[in-house]
């Protein structure tokens, strides 16, 4: 009973793991199918016009559902999505902007706990807060305060974060994507003002906060840069000096040939 037990239990995890494989499977042919159909966006614009509200909605749908695991298959999908976003179809995704606002949909959530499966999920959110920064630029003007305030909750973060994994570039579109909400959250509707004071407030803190920060790296930056120029310096003497040297080679070649020559 115990060995039939045991097969039997052996049987069900090999089961399991087949499913998991062929969900995973799945969910890459249909982001390499997504893929495919950006290419057609601009070739076929008015063929693909009908199917824009249902593209953007099964975009969404495999962000959803997509295997925690699988982030070479989200990353891709990321790619896909700011194709779409490259062109009018981005219209599709303004309804689903509070989906996009939620970074668990965005850029999925690590299963297991260990550092290669957090690095890997880490390596995401760059392409993540990017393709985010996309739509929010093309639909800033129709965002209410609650999603304002999460875009400035969002991006803030990104302008402070120190991981390895967030590029400088990123931060500096957090930046502009910040100053860029300043107008709009302005003219917001709200009745209450104190909304719309609140988030320039916490837009002008995190810029102060940022300066804060960079002030204190400035020497360190500061002698990393003078490092740098100095050894592109060095370089340039020694490539210079190597120039010279085979000039002078060069020189004293052509003179034993000609020499001979004469001879």
């Amino acid at each position: 009973n115990k060995k039939n037990d045991s097969d039997q239990q052996s049987a069900y995890e090999d089961i399991i793991r087949l499913y998991h494989t062929r969900v995973r499977e799945l969910f890459a042919a249909q982001v390499k199918t997504l893929s495919f159909l950006t290419y057609l966006l601009r070739g076929f614009t008015d063929q693909m016009r009908p199917y824009e509200e249902i593209m953007a909605q099964n975009v969404i749908s495999l962000m959803r559902n997509c295997p925690r695991d699988a982030v070479s298959t989200r990353k891709e999908l990321l790619v896909a999505t700011r194709h779409i976003l490259a062109t009018d179809f981005r219209r599709g995704f303004f309804r689903h902007v509070d989906a996009l606002l939620d970074e668990r949909i965005l850029v999925g959530t690590a299963r297991h706990s260990s550092t290669s499966c957090s690095l890997e999920q880490a390596s995401l959110r760059p392409l993540g807060y990017s393709t985010l920064a996309d739509l929010v630029h093309h639909v800033r003007k129709e965002l209410t305060p609650a999603q304002l305030s999460r875009v400035v909750r969002i991006f803030s973060r990104v302008l402070h974060d120190v991981s390895m994994n967030m590029p400088l570039s990123m931060q500096v579109t957090a930046v502009r994507l910040l100053l860029h909400l300043v107008e709009q959250i302005v003219t917001n509707k709200d009745p209450n003002p104190q909304v719309g004071r609140d988030l320039l407030v916490r837009i002008l803190n995190a810029i102060i906060q940022k300066f804060v920060t960079v002030e204190q790296r400035v020497d360190g930056l500061l002698e990393a840069v003078e490092k740098e120029s100095r050894e592109s310096r060095e370089n340039r003497g020694d490539t210079h000096l190597m120039e010279k040297q085979d000039t002078r080679v060069e020189v004293m070649s052509f003179n034993a040939f000609d020499s001979s020559y004469d001879d």
